[in-house]
C-alpha cells in the first residue's frame, strides 16, 4: 500500500495537469491512501464510507474497509450503493408517475441491500464483529454522489475501488475516481487487487 499527503481540493489547472499525489495514484499497481491532514497522531477514526457498487471488485473493497475498521478501531461502516438515475425509467409528471417511480426505486434499494448483504455475510465473523454495518442507496452521479455522501456524513475514510483504466479522457469525461480525486471529502483508500 502507499500512503500519500494530498491536497483536499484541486483548482481547474491541477485538475487536467494533476498534482504528484493524483499521478502517483492513477499510475501505481497497488492500493493507495491519499490523506488529506496526515498528522503524527492521528484522529481516532470512527465511521467509514465503502463503495458498494455492482462490480467484480467490490467484494474485496468491503473486505479491506472491515480489515481497516478493525486496524483503526472504527465502529461503523456505511455500505453506499449509488444507483444511477437512469435505471428509474420513469419521468415524474404527476401523482401517478411519482407513486411508480419510488415503487422501482424501493424494488431497487430492496435488491442491492440483498446483494450488499450477502457479500457481508460471505465475510469472515472474526473482521466483522463488533462493527455496525449499515447500507445506504444513493440515486445520483457516480463519484460525485458517494463523495457528498462521505462528505454530509462526516466520514473518516473512504473507500473505493480502483477505477479500470484512466487517461487523460477520464479528466475531460470524468468517471467515478476523478471526481472524487478532485475534491477529497476526506481520507480516501482506493483498493487494487
Amino acid at each position: 500500500m502507499l500512503i500519500l499527503g494530498a491536497l483536499q481540493h484541486e483548482n481547474k489547472f491541477q485538475f487536467y495537469v494533476g498534482s504528484i499525489a493524483r499521478k502517483l495514484t492513477r499510475k501505481v499497481n497497488c492500493s493507495v491512501l491519499l490523506l488529506i491532514k496526515p498528522a503524527e497522531k492521528r484522529v481516532p477514526c470512527k465511521h467509514i464510507v465503502v463503495n458498494g457498487l455492482d462490480a467484480p471488485e467490490t467484494p474485496i473493497a468491503i473486505k479491506h474497509a472491515f480489515y481497516i475498521s478493525n486496524l483503526l478501531g472504527a465502529q461503523q461502516i456505511t455500505i453506499v450503493e449509488e444507483v444511477l438515475p437512469k435505471e428509474i425509467p420513469v419521468d415524474v409528471e404527476d401523482d401517478r408517475s411519482l407513486k411508480k417511480a419510488n415503487i422501482i426505486k424501493q424494488r431497487i434499494r430492496h435488491r442491492e441491500d440483498s446483494r450488499v448483504k450477502t457479500i457481508v455475510c460471505a465475510l469472515p465473523e472474526n473482521i466483522t464483529k463488533g462493527i455496525t454495518v449499515k447500507t445506504q442507496s444513493i440515486f445520483g452521479k457516480r463519484g460525485y454522489s458517494i463523495g457528498h455522501y462521505a462528505e454530509i456524513v462526516r466520514a473518516d475514510l473512504l473507500v473505493m475501488n480502483a477505477p479500470v483504466k484512466t487517461s487523460i479522457w477520464d479528466r475531460i469525461f470524468p468517471h467515478d475516481i476523478e471526481y472524487i480525486l478532485s475534491d477529497l471529502p476526506t481520507d480516501l483508500l482506493i483498493v487494487r487487487t
